[in-house]
């Protein structure tokens, strides 16, 4: 397995994805939605791969929704970066990770585009339940000293 680290800038959100697939065989999507472009996201996932998300305080996390209010982006109130996206699938989480929030980031191969503003509910969370990471953790570590 490959564990490849990262998070916010201000280390209030530390990520950890671990998968069995060579960078360059994990092609980040560049969404085309007015949000993902306006804050560069480049996403990352594979639904064998493994992510665990940390967070270390919970008020300065914003979990936000847009488009069809399915998936949670997470950004750090502190520093302003997009971590990751979550959406909970059939009862399970599943996630995508912001390539530009990994410390490897320079690693991978260019982006393709994406167009997911042109699919339905449905059809954004069966394409989600196809190609996000499965194995989503979230580990609260509240420190009201940060």
């Amino acid at each position: 397995m490959r564990k490849l680290e990262g998070g916010c800038y201000c280390g209030n959100i530390g990520i950890q994805l671990e998968t069995e697939k060579p960078f360059s065989e994990l092609v980040p999507r560049a969404c085309d939605c007015d949000f993902c472009t306006m804050n560069g996201a480049k996403w990352l996932s594979h639904p064998d791969a493994k992510l665990e998300i940390e967070i270390q305080n919970e008020a300065a996390i914003n979990l936000f929704e847009q488009g069809s209010m399915t998936a949670r982006f997470w950004l750090c109130q502190r520093c302003g970066v997009l971590a990751c996206v979550t959406a909970d699938v059939e009862g399970e989480r599943r996630a995508a990770v912001n390539v530009n929030a990994l410390n490897a980031r320079g690693e991978f191969p260019p982006p393709m585009s994406v167009s997911p503003k042109e699919l339905s509910k449905a059809e954004k969370s069966a394409r989600w339940q196809d190609v996000w990471i499965r194995g989503v953790t979230v580990k609260d570590c509240w420190d009201v000293g940060l």
